[in-house]
């Protein structure tokens, strides 16, 4: 397999750019390997907490890189296997789709040294910047497009290198059935249907000068520094930058398309794990909701059948009651009468029976076994005198 090399701020700018839990499947190395290696290069890693803070839209600090007084050259990740020997890496998914962009042959990532045929975007653009309208309010020799326009700022000398630059990624875009959208004064790379709020500038450099007005006060004042930034700005604090250093920003355009291609991979991954996450959550929910719903209605039918064998147990107390008052030597009309009458209504009581009433009707049933629910009945209740 081919080992995968990198130089230690390359390792650094990994570890900043996503959790050590998934640059461990990305390079197929254990995460506390990874922990060893910039131990030992003096990377700092985000604190406990950081990706959590990222995920829900918290401002975070990044620890800088700290120099050292050797160059360690390039480090090459590999893994421990389970009999502990040591095993190359595999080839990333980000460098297997960088080699398969740079063999496209529909693909041309070499910036022109003239501007030809300009997509309109970049016309209107050209436009805009030549006009010299438009400009930094903070340091006015770096000219802006105007509202609507695709994002640039840049000093006079760099307005041609700039629309020769842009001009470049949007047909790669294009060629790749990709877009470039502006919505609300914002730019965006449309990558697999992904946004990327993106836009290029000129770097600018501060001075403090003493105030006119005396005092301990300073006057800040802006200049630019002729270096080129394209930026794709994930939050307004936390971005994504392709910077004119050793290397120009017009040679990392196959670096540009292919983060922007995998990004837009991985966030669409990420949607759908957490769909099926929703999905599975949410029938959790489902179910949960329906045992409770189960249980309830089970408690209920239960405590209907303990009233009801209270309700006969109630019955069947009476009905002796009344047999032994049957039973009784010597009975007055009037007992007889209340006697026939007491028989009548423990039909109409009585759960097994239910017998329909001249007068008392289901409601008056329920409401009677309530209130012998709630309070003892009397000795007297159903007796006679």
């Amino acid at each position: 397999m081919e080992k995968l090399e990198f130089t230690r701020e390359e390792i650094y700018k990994l570890v900043w750019d996503e959790p050590l839990s998934r640059l461990a499947r990305k390079y197929n190395i254990s995460d506390n390997g990874l922990r060893k290696i910039c131990k030992k290069q003096n990377i700092p890693l985000p604190r406990m907490g950081h990706w959590q803070k990222v995920k829900y839209g918290y401002k975070t600090t990044e620890i800088k890189l700290p120099k050292v007084s050797v160059d360690p050259g390039k480090i090459t990740l590999c893994f421990r296997d389970m009999d502990g020997n040591y095993v190359e890496a595999v080839e990333s998914p980000i460098a297997k789709h960088k080699k398969e962009l740079e063999k496209s042959e529909k693909l041309e990532f070499k910036v022109p040294l003239e501007i030809t045929t300009l997509d309109p975007l970049i016309r209107h653009a050209q436009k805009s910047l030549l006009s010299g309208k438009h400009y930094q309010y903070d340091c006015q020799e770096i000219f802006c497009t105007a509202r609507g326009e695709i994002s640039i700022s840049v000093t006079k000398p760099n307005i041609e290198r700039a629309l020769l630059f842009m001009d470049t990624l949007i047909k790669l875009l294009r060629r790749r059935k990709h877009d470039i959208q502006i919505v609300e004064n914002t730019t965006y790379a449309i990558v697999d249907g992904e946004k990327f709020k993106i836009y290029l500038r000129e770097r600018k450099g501060m001075t403090k000068a003493p105030s006119p007005y005396g005092g301990s006060y300073s006057i800040n004042s802006y200049y630019a520094k002729g270096i080129l930034t394209f930026v794709h700005e994930i939050y307004s604090w936390r971005k994504k930058e392709w910077v004119d250093g050793k290397h120009k920003i017009e040679e990392k355009l196959l670096d540009i398309l292919t983060y922007f291609e995998i990004t837009a991979k991985e966030i669409k991954e990420i949607r759908i794990e957490n769909e099926k996450r929703r999905i599975h959550e949410q029938e959790e929910e489902r179910i949960r909701k329906l045992i409770i719903e189960q249980k309830r209605i089970e408690i209920v039918k239960f405590k209907s059948l303990i009233k009801q064998a209270n309700n006969w147990k109630q019955a069947m107390i009476i009905r002796e009651y009344l047999a032994a008052l049957d039973n009784y030597p010597v009975l007055t009309d009037e007992r007889k009468e209340w006697l026939k009458w007491a028989k009548i209504k423990i039909e109409w009581f009585d759960p097994f029976t239910w017998a329909n009433d001249e007068i008392l009707d289901d409601n008056d049933r329920n409401k009677l076994i309530a209130e012998l629910t709630e309070t003892p009945m009397p000795n007297h209740q159903f007796g006679w005198r």
